[in-house]
């Protein structure tokens, strides 16, 4: 059953959100006017790689690590929601935690974040054992983590023990018919606001490239896979596709979908459903670390 607090945030995110995300906006323009300083991100350390930065959080030494890619329709950057997340995820499992920051359209068009999401990932893999490596992306950062998971599995290279999905975005293309089946009953986006991402990424490029779109690759050999997702979100597709597809294909991976959800929920702290998502998610992960 749909909590309270979800009904009185969909109620608002129809009234008050859906139309600014679904509008024509220039994504610069518009990260520049809603930049609010950040207070986590001065707990923080750095290291920088070639274009990238990977964000450790407060660290306890730990073995094993949670790196998450913070979607953002590739135009925005990861902000304190996202840290407040990798902190109880990390801290629920016994590991530390990590953000993994990467270049953003349209002022750096594709492939440049899967460029650097993909060194990222290499770097943690140089420095940690694959199972001691979990990856957890929302949105477009599902999109980038499995592109760049996958393009490691082709160059015979290591991936991560698991992985965590929030509303994944893995088809730029659109070929989900929830893109039109849940345009209306969406909270916060049409089938606009994608096509408006997408465009502002690819410039050009094609949707179809498993570099931008992991639907259009091979998921086979991918690590275990958990998918969450509101029943109502027109990326509903995205997660449920994917899933289905790397099932077929021997790989590990389950779909958890929640009713009338909002996208990416599990990062909403006070929302009851928020709470039961990032407990199912750590569930997950200490099940892959269970031996």
């Amino acid at each position: 059953m749909t909590s309270d607090a979800m009904t009185a945030f969909n109620r608002m995110a129809r009234e008050t959100l859906k139309p600014v995300f679904n509008a024509d906006y220039d994504p610069a323009a518009f990260r520049a006017a809603r930049a609010a300083a950040s207070v986590l991100e001065d707990q923080s350390s750095f290291t920088d790689l070639a274009h990238g930065r990977l964000e450790f959080r407060p660290s306890a030494d730990r073995r094993r690590l949670v790196a998450y890619v913070a979607g953002g329709g590739f135009c925005f950057d990861a902000d304190d929601s996202h840290r407040r997340f990798v902190d109880e995820v990390a801290g629920a499992v016994g590991a530390d935690g990590c953000l993994i920051r990467y270049r953003l359209a349209p002022e750096h068009p594709f492939p440049a974040a899967f460029d650097d999401v993909g060194e990222a990932i290499g770097r943690l893999l140089d420095d940690r054992a694959a199972r001691d490596v979990v990856l957890i992306g929302d949105s477009a950062g599902a999109a980038l983590i499995l592109s760049a998971v996958m393009a490691r599995l082709s160059a015979g290279q290591a991936v991560p023990g698991r992985m965590v999905f929030l509303s994944a975005l893995t088809d730029l293309a659109m070929t989900g018919r929830s893109h039109v089946s849940n345009a209306d009953a969406d909270p916060l986006f049409g089938p606009q606001a994608i096509i408006h991402k997408a465009f502002h990424y690819l410039q050009g490029a094609n949707p179809t490239d498993p570099r931008a779109s992991p639907y259009w690759g091979s998921p086979e050999g991918l690590s275990p896979c958990l998918f969450l997702a509101g029943s109502t979100e027109v990326m509903l597709d995205d997660s449920r596709r994917f899933a289905a597809r790397a099932a077929q294909a021997g790989v590990d991976a389950r779909l958890s979908v929640y009713p009338e959800a909002p996208h990416t929920f599990p990062l909403m702290g006070d929302l009851p459903e928020a709470a039961k998502a990032r407990g199912e998610i750590a569930a997950f992960l200490r099940e892959g670390w269970a031996d």
